[in-house]
């Protein structure tokens, strides 16, 4: 019977061990600086960006900043944090992934058709890891830079991040730039894009 009793309450400790490994949490800090241009703005232009920001969200291991519009993205986007503002959530303890979905806009005559001419993936980009109890702080810096197609001309920010923690900061990394090891938008098979049940 003793015996039993002994089993029963090292089984109960090591649950009660589980479950509080498994609730430990920390914060995420997403920081993002006002704006900045490499041109000189027009009072309208500036106004209209001064209240602009990013979405972004976080969950399973994966922190997913989007320049597409989320109706587009099969991720759970609900935070907008504005040009000059920070964000802080909390999240379980562990590994994360940064992942940057990017958009060069263009003219064509369906939301389909521009996401396959000028969207991109960039998954995996950054990592880092929360420890039980601490915070991390992603630094954001939105950086406007001018670009023209053919019609139009759009302002576009580069998003450069880096990673406070312990208080040290890490290099600045472009997470929606586009370059050679983005994955189109037309040619993505991953779990983030929204595909509609036909």
């Amino acid at each position: 019977m003793r015996s039993m009793l002994r089993a029963f309450s090292a089984a109960a400790l090591l649950l009660c061990a589980g479950l509080a490994a498994a609730q430990e949490t920390g914060k995420l800090t997403v920081d993002i600086a006002a704006f900045n241009s490499e041109i000189e703005l027009k009072p309208k232009i500036k106004a209209q960006l001064e209240s602009g920001g990013l979405e972004w969200g976080a969950k399973d291991g994966l922190v997913v900043f989007t320049m597409v519009n989320k109706r587009f993205i099969n991720f759970d986007i609900p935070n907008f944090t504005r040009y000059g503002t920070q964000q802080t959530v909390e999240l379980p303890a562990g590994d994360y992934k940064i992942t940057g979905i990017g958009l060069i806009p263009s003219t064509a005559f369906s939301p389909e058709k521009i996401l396959n001419k000028g969207a991109y993936f960039n998954e995996g980009i950054m990592a880092f890891r929360i420890e039980p109890g601490q915070t991390v702080t992603l630094k954001v810096n939105p950086v406007i830079r001018k670009n023209a197609t053919f019609f139009i001309n759009y302002f576009m920010p580069e998003i450069l991040v880096a990673v406070e923690q312990n208080g040290q900061t890490g290099a600045e990394t472009s997470v929606v730039a586009k370059t050679d090891a983005s994955t189109p938008w037309a040619g993505y098979t991953g779990p983030l894009k929204f595909t509609p049940v036909k």
